[in-house]
């Protein structure tokens, strides 16, 4: 098996450097990392030390990385050691790391959201995700950058990826190109290899847009799969943490660390949770399409009626996949419409239950801080409000989601009960529940930036994966040329085995991410 794992190493080395012992860390993976490290041709030490200089390299300009960990090579030197004394303690021992700046660390970095706010604040703990990284031997090497509050704090947004603290982070493949999402560091960081593997977050598209975006794999688990505690909120209702990496395999491997109970979060105490202790279980490549029943989803999502435009180049790069997987042993039923789409495309519900939601969790988030004389919501505005000249831009220029989200009068009104039952019926019971029944199907296909609120709304899991890069042909604006996009795959809660297999068999039928390097990568 390790002479497996060396070949397929040696399939990725690029011209020999010194500096990375001939390791192309754009797209090395965790499995081959792994394997050198057992080998004794590098240490994680070096690893560090090479992510490092990557960061420093690209991060003028790309700005995805809004601070890396001081602590991370004497860390690295520790973990060393163990793996010579006693092995390595999982997948994952040794290996860096990126995580979102909305997940707490309890160490010399900050957790702030992008924001000054919270600049200097000291988090209780490190988040639930963060402690079962550290338990199994990763590297928390630094904080991927990200759309300030999570693309939260304002409606009039120019273009996301955007945080006071941060600055504008741009996508790798095109020169000022749109992340997307606010997991959009953690997206460009992954792309072009600065940590081995990154964490995002996701309210409503925060991970698969940005993956999407950047070439890569992003899965965004059903809610109560992985724990939120610790991560500065929007919505206890749909948030979730999800790992984001080059192949399919590391982001099973990162999720079979992070997923698992947390008392600190009572949504991962669900009892009809499905947590398998090994997804890799599921990574069946090209076969995994055999006998698997998908439902492709047209209205609302391939015909431009959802909120972002979907590319006539996508719908055929989708149609080009729907015929392959077909080849491979899917049955495809075309269409297999939501028929609650328009509904959920126009429903003002989902926002009402993120207004309401966000003023009651931030305020439960702030009061376990120290260090910080910001309490409420109410705190954050009035912050924003003193510090205009670096809290407000040209890219978000009010704070407008704040306030609406300051007026909302709690769980108790009628108005959120009611729109937390209309979500749940949208995307549930009438939505991805009833398609899936309706046809007996495994999983649903979609494609584009705007069709995460289904799954969204019904708290379940979706993952994207490469699946094409735009051209200048069918008149798209020539500057978006090279832009990755992605096929999404979602299903019912706990489905992660589910949608990681087919997405697995989609990537390696195609391997889409190696026929284009980014732009902007470090050689």
């Amino acid at each position: 098996m390790k002479l497996i794992f060396f070949l397929l190493l040696l399939r990725h080395l690029c011209a020999f450097k010194s500096s990375t012992k001939g390791i192309d860390l754009l797209f090395s993976t965790i499995s081959e990392l792994q394997i050198a490290l057992e080998s004794n041709w590098i240490t994680s030490r070096d690893l560090v030390t090479w992510y490092l200089e990557r960061i420093d390299e690209v991060n003028k300009d790309l700005r995805a990385v809004i601070e890396t960990n001081p602590d991370a090579l004497v860390i690295a030197k520790q973990l060393d050691s163990e793996r010579k004394e006693k092995g390595a303690r999982s997948p994952l021992h040794g290996i860096p790391v990126l995580v979102k700046d909305n997940i707490a660390t309890a160490d010399k970095m900050n957790t702030t959201a992008g924001s000054y706010a919270l600049l200097g604040s000291r988090v209780p703990r490190d988040a639930g995700v963060i402690y079962r990284l550290r338990k199994a031997g990763a590297i928390i090497l630094g904080k991927a950058s990200m759309s300030e509050w999570a693309a939260f704090r304002s409606t009039n947004e120019t273009r996301e990826g955007w945080s006071a603290r941060g600055g504008m982070s741009a996508s790798a493949y095109i020169k000022d190109g749109d992340p997307c999402g606010s997991s959009s560091g953690s997206g460009i960081a992954a792309s072009i290899g600065l940590s081995a593997a990154t964490l995002g977050t996701e309210t409503d598209g925060s991970i698969v847009c940005p993956a999407s975006r950047a070439s890569i794999v992003g899965l965004k688990p059903t809610v109560g799969l992985t724990s939120r505690a610790g991560v500065i909120p929007i919505s206890h209702t749909q948030d979730s943490v999800g790992p984001m990496a080059q192949t399919v395999r590391d982001v099973a491997l990162v999720l079979e660390i992070i997923q698992g109970i947390d008392p600190h979060d009572n949504a991962t105490l669900d009892m009809d949770a499905v947590r398998p202790c090994n997804y890799t279980q599921f990574l069946l490549g090209s076969e995994g399409f055999k006998n698997m029943r998908l439902g492709v989803v047209r209205r609302g999502i391939f015909d431009n009626s959802s909120s972002v435009t979907v590319s006539q180049e996508q719908v055929n790069a989708a149609n080009d996949a729907i015929k392959l997987m077909k080849k491979l042993g899917a049955h495809i039923q075309d269409p297999a419409d939501i028929e609650t789409i328009d509904e959920i495309n126009r429903s003002a519900a989902e926002l009402t239950v993120l207004n309401t939601d966000f003023k009651q969790d931030i305020k439960a988030y702030l009061s376990e801080l120290t260090n910080t004389n910001i309490k409420t919501l109410a705190d954050l505005i009035q912050f924003n409000r003193e510090h205009q000249d670096v809290e407000f831009s040209k890219y978000m220029i009010n704070q407008n989601q704040f306030e609406a989200s300051e007026n909302t009068t709690g769980y108790d009104s009628d108005e959120y009960i009611q729109a937390v039952a209309t979500s749940l019926r949208l995307g549930r019971k009438e939505g991805i529940d009833y398609t899936l029944d309706k046809y007996k199907l495994d999983a649903l296909i979609m494609i584009g930036d705007g069709a995460s609120t289904a799954s969204a709304i019904a708290r379940y899991p979706i993952i994207s994966v490469p699946l094409g890069y735009l051209t200048k042909q069918n008149g798209i604006n020539e500057a978006l040329s090279g832009t990755p996009f992605g096929m999404l795959f979602t299903g019912r809660a706990w489905s992660e085995g589910t949608l990681l297999r087919l997405a697995h068999a989609f990537e390696q039928a195609t391997h889409i991410r190696e026929k284009v390097r980014p732009q902007f990568a470090p050689e």
